[in-house]
């Protein structure tokens, strides 16, 4: 039987040479970088499942999410070598209920969100996720919302009942508006966003707060086999006021707000990498 001390130094041995060796691959180096991304997704989980009697005990059991989160940044930043930076944290300090909504690009959107990610707040996501091992565990404990998408109850309902929650616990909600990754070859860029948080946002009468985080494409490239290390800007937008949208203006203020991030997105982005040259 292998003994921690064994077992600490065939791991630090594994690392070693994924190193060594993923300085002559691209490949080894993107194989061993998923090892950790998802070693570190799981130690991050499994902390908090852990912790989550006594974060319930002392009544945050919101703050769960929030811990999952800081564990999984530390981590990244030794194990994968990410550090993210963050402007406007002013408006994620608020204790005022909002609705965070940010662009999804990868996997690795799990490191600003780890960063980022407030007290007292809660994700809404698909129903399905909360049966995946150690990922839908931490969130049904951390007292996450979650949805049946295509069910025959109508969004705005859906929306609404999610909204008397965010109001009766008085927390945050965190969402990704264009319910998808996105992958744009031809230059940072935006999907079209749904129309869920702004309902939720509006049935609450409570302000969105859009994060938008600088392109990906030179930190992840699956079809490239890519991956690399490096600084995550992070911008937070000031606080759009919903307490007086309504169905009329909606459609309005979902453009004016993918317009806001689409040019801060262009703005915080560096110049992608050619990965012609580097191969």
């Amino acid at each position: 039987m292998v003994n921690f001390s064994s077992g600490l130094m065939y791991f630090v041995g594994l690392e070693v040479a994924l190193s060594v060796f993923g300085k002559f691959s691209n490949k080894i180096n993107f194989i061993g970088r998923m090892f950790n991304f998802a070693l570190t997704t799981m130690a991050s989980c499994t902390t908090s499942i852990c912790c989550s009697p006594i974060l319930i005990m002392m009544g945050s059991r919101t703050n769960i999410n929030w811990l999952t989160g800081r564990v999984f940044y530390f981590l990244s930043r030794i194990l994968l070598g990410f550090t993210v930076e963050i402007e406007g944290q002013e408006h994620l300090d608020s204790k005022s209920p909002y609705v965070f909504i940010g662009n999804h690009q990868s996997i690795f959107d799990l490191v600003w969100l780890g960063a980022a990610f407030p007290k007292n707040s809660v994700i809404l996501a698909k129903n399905s996720i909360k049966y995946i091992p150690l990922l839908g565990w931490f969130m049904m404990l951390g007292d996450d919302i979650f949805i049946h998408r295509g069910s025959k109850q109508s969004a705005s309902d859906m929306f609404k009942k999610a909204s008397e929650i965010l109001l009766a616990k008085k927390i945050n909600v965190f969402f990704f508006p264009e319910g998808t990754r996105g992958t744009h070859e031809l230059g940072p860029s935006l999907l079209s966003f749904k129309k869920g948080a702004f309902l939720l946002a509006r049935h609450a009468k409570v302000p969105i707060v859009p994060l938008v985080i600088s392109d990906f494409h030179n930190f992840y490239n699956l079809k490239n086999w890519w991956s690399c290390g490096g600084t995550i800007k992070l911008r937070v937008l000031p606080p759009i006021p919903m307490d007086k949208a309504t169905d009329e203006n909606l459609d309005d203020t979902i453009k004016k707000t993918w317009e806001s991030m689409h040019s801060t997105l262009l703005e915080i982005s560096p110049p992608r990498i050619d990965f012609k040259k580097l191969n």
